[in-house]
């Protein structure tokens, strides 16, 4: 019989109502909207294998300095941290980030600024090796404006030479062709891109990455032996 996770806490907040659940063996959820965002030990470490296939390929590009958009539970932020990097993160929610903090284990030192992302993208100066969307609506789509060839390539000139971007979505099935859609804005914007994604499988994480992989080794061996399984379906294309 399947238990289903405690509620922790809930948040309502000025972008609707966020709670953290936990289940019995400690790990901890992020749902906001009743949407499902996130899960994590109580570490921060992600137990969704996007999440661990995006940090490795920011890891295996010698990123020094990270920017990402969206914290939700800020597992994204922490595991890179964990890395030595310097990151950034972008949150129109100001209390994503004290979550994220208090419940998720994500590190003091993470720079989080409170702005919509897709200014935050078009004003800034900075100069990153990595920039990571990984924002949804309230019905798991990647919100529009982040997928025009203006915001593209607005980010990508937020990129040091040789960065890469890397967004995530969510794909219903094989015949949904949504991530191909956005890779090919990606590309029009003057960024070769590759696809990374769990064929077979049921509303996966779908990664679309501006920017060179080559010599990217996925999986890499580093991943934590709770993650190895999920990683036999993944394909690069």
């Amino acid at each position: 019989m399947n238990i289903p996770m405690a509620l922790l806490k809930q948040f309502k907040t000025p972008f609707g109502i966020i709670r953290v659940l936990r289940d019995r063996d400690g790990t901890l959820a992020y749902y906001q909207n009743g949407c499902f965002h996130s899960q994590s030990t109580a570490r921060g470490i992600s137990l969704c294998a996007y999440a661990h296939v995006l940090c490795e390929i920011i890891r295996q590009k010698k990123a020094c300095k990270v920017l990402v958009i969206g914290c939700g539970g800020g597992n994204v932020a922490t595991m890179l941290r964990r890395h030595q990097m310097d990151v950034t993160v972008v949150d129109i929610n100001p209390m994503a980030f004290s979550i994220a903090r208090d419940y998720f284990a994500m590190p003091n030192d993470v720079v989080c600024i409170t702005q919509n992302g897709l200014t935050y993208v078009r004003t800034i100066k900075e100069r990153f090796d990595a920039v990571v969307i990984d924002v949804f609506d309230s019905h798991n789509n990647v919100p529009s404006g982040f997928t025009t060839k203006s915001f593209l390539g607005a980010a990508r000139k937020v990129l040091r030479r040789g960065g890469v971007l890397i967004m995530n979505t969510i794909t219903k099935n094989d015949k949904d062709h949504g991530a191909d859609v956005i890779a090919r804005h990606v590309n029009a914007a003057g960024m070769k891109t590759t696809i990374y994604e769990w064929s077979k499988e049921k509303d996966r994480n779908a990664l679309i990455v501006g920017g060179t992989v080559k010599n990217i080794s996925i999986p890499s061996g580093k991943e934590p032996a709770f993650i190895k399984q999920q990683l036999k379906k993944l394909v690069m294309r």
